[in-house]
């Protein structure tokens, strides 16, 4: 073959190989942004140790070359699960998909902080099991004071006032209303029974303001506090006069 031949040959063959190696590339690319899955971002910034709310996030689909290793899905509105009401292990910000290390359960591991409404306190009782059983995360309630008292007449007696109302509950034992599946509900729950065993009481963690943590502190070692359950959508305070017993047999 003659040389005036030959290189325009070989200048062809490597022409055609890099053509086809663009082409190639292109499909790829033009496949891979064909193929869109559905991932879950945050529509603002996620504090560090911030419960998720399903109004924090929303799904928006990406190429699936982009899928970020361990991403939440989503396929169905039941994925949402999987994410609400979990606690940010770390700050997401807005727009990053939101992967299975970013995040932890609601859970005393996660820490009671993460539930408390800004300005406020997370308080601590302990209060009989019989009573913690029938209150659940996010009720409300009364907290009662019983001590006693220096009457007009100079004499003791018991009394009661109605301390506090309308009181968020935060968490009964080591449930924060984190929602628990079937197997790890009763895991939480073999484990307060067994230390039930050795107590008669379980922990209620109340949000308080801090004037109101004071009186409550000072409640305890002055008397008794009791708790008593409010209506579902009952936030009315209402007031409330010293029970004695002279009025209760008046």
């Amino acid at each position: 073959m003659k040389k005036g031949i030959f290189l325009p040959l070989v200048v062809a063959i490597l022409a055609a190989i890099v053509y086809a190696m663009i082409v190639s590339s292109a499909e790829k690319k033009l496949n891979a942004s064909k193929n869109i899955k559905q991932v879950f971002v945050p529509v603002r910034d996620i504090k560090e140790r911030e419960v998720i709310k399903r109004d924090f996030i929303k799904p928006v689909p990406v190429p699936a070359a982009y899928l970020q290793k361990d991403a939440f899905t989503y396929t169905t509105d039941a994925d949402f699960k999987a994410i609400e009401n979990a606690v940010a292990r770390i700050q997401i910000p807005k727009g990053n998909q939101i992967s299975k290390y970013a995040i932890t359960s609601l859970s005393p591991e996660a820490g009671l902080s993460s539930k408390i409404p800004v300005q406020m306190r997370g308080f601590i009782i302990n209060v009989p099991i019989a009573t913690a059983s029938m209150i659940k995360p996010d009720d409300n309630i009364d907290v009662l004071l019983t001590f006693e008292a220096v009457m007009k007449s100079g004499t003791r007696q018991k009394v009661t006032v109605t301390l506090l109302q309308n009181v968020k509950v935060l968490g009964v034992g080591s449930d924060l209303g984190q929602g628990l599946d079937a197997k790890a509900a009763n895991a939480m729950k073999n484990k307060e029974e067994d230390a039930a065993a050795y107590s008669d009481s379980s922990a209620l963690s109340l949000a308080l303001s801090p004037r109101d943590a004071q009186y409550l502190a000072l409640a305890q070692s002055e008397g008794d506090v009791s708790v008593i359950l409010r209506s579902h959508g009952d936030v009315t305070n209402y007031l409330m006069e010293i029970a004695t017993f002279e009025k209760l047999f008046q």
